[in-house]
């Protein structure tokens, strides 16, 4: 296992670059949304522990929460396209199509839809180096990702597509950039414009479960994320998660998943033999 670095983007919005990996990259996290697209070569993708084979054509979009690494498959390089992007560039357009509880999203894009997508990763590129500073450069960006983003929703089956609320998606846009922070329902429904009480009653009737307790869940998911796939100790998770205390995270996790943090690593280890 491997301690994962978290990598940060800037103060923009968006960035997007093309790269080819002549090396594995090592496990790691993001501070934003990330959409990939694959364009030439194959290897395997360690996403939250779980690993996936890629090649041309797949796209994956990860959020705030989610660890990966890539790693060659015989020694062969690879290619690909990234856009990073905060959740502010989603306005309420995107968000009555993209559910966030489904994510990290991973399709594989037909030749045709994948050409496509090209094209406009190419063009996110080009406006990312050279169109800083032209007029409307923000929204042509949103725009973009907005083709990106719709492209690969229309590839999705419908028994897995569910249109979402755009309420929640706000919420839970704030949720992915803030979860590791000392944050409280007040300040999630500050974000929002709801009283604290309306908030979390709208939340409850759409999620299943008040804010409060939908939170320590996706720390506690994020927490064994990284206890499957990184070497920090238990301590180093339960901060990195948002837990105020060691003992707090072990009292969570033991009620969710049945043992404690040490021996769910342990477990883990000796399954993966």
């Amino acid at each position: 296992m491997e301690r994962p670095v978290r990598w940060r983007m800037d103060d923009q919005i968006c960035h997007a670059y093309q790269e080819e990996r002549t090396h594995s990259t090592p496990l790691h996290g993001h501070n934003h949304f990330l959409l990939t697209l694959i364009t030439e070569g194959s290897g395997v993708q360690t996403l939250n522990g779980k690993e996936i084979f890629f090649q041309p054509g797949d796209m994956f979009l990860l959020s705030p929460a989610d660890f990966h690494k890539n790693t060659l498959q015989g020694g062969q390089p690879f290619s690909y396209y990234g856009v990073k992007f905060t959740y502010e560039l989603m306005d309420d357009r995107l968000s009555e199509l993209c559910a966030l509880d489904r994510l990290p999203l991973y399709l594989h894009l037909p030749e045709k839809t994948a050409k496509l997508a090209e094209g406009i990763c190419a063009q996110l590129v080009e406006e990312c180096r050279n169109g800083r500073n032209r007029v409307g450069s923000r929204a042509y960006l949103q725009s973009l990702v907005e083709q990106l983003m719709i492209l690969a929703l229309r590839e999705i089956k419908e028994d897995r597509f569910v249109q979402p609320e755009a309420f929640i998606n706000r919420a839970l846009g704030y949720l992915y950039s803030h979860f590791s922070e000392s944050i409280t329902v007040a300040d999630a429904a500050a974000y929002i414009g709801y009283t604290p009480n309306y908030f979390n009653t709208c939340f409850r009737k759409h999620l299943g479960m008040p804010f409060g307790e939908y939170l320590a869940d996706m720390r506690l998911n994020y927490g064994e994320n990284l206890l499957r796939s990184s070497t920090l100790s238990a301590t180093e998770i339960a901060y990195e998660a948002g837990f105020t205390s060691l003992s707090y995270f072990s009292r969570c996790f033991q009620k969710k998943f049945n043992c404690s943090p040490r021996e769910y690593r342990k477990n883990h280890q000796e399954e993966s033999k």
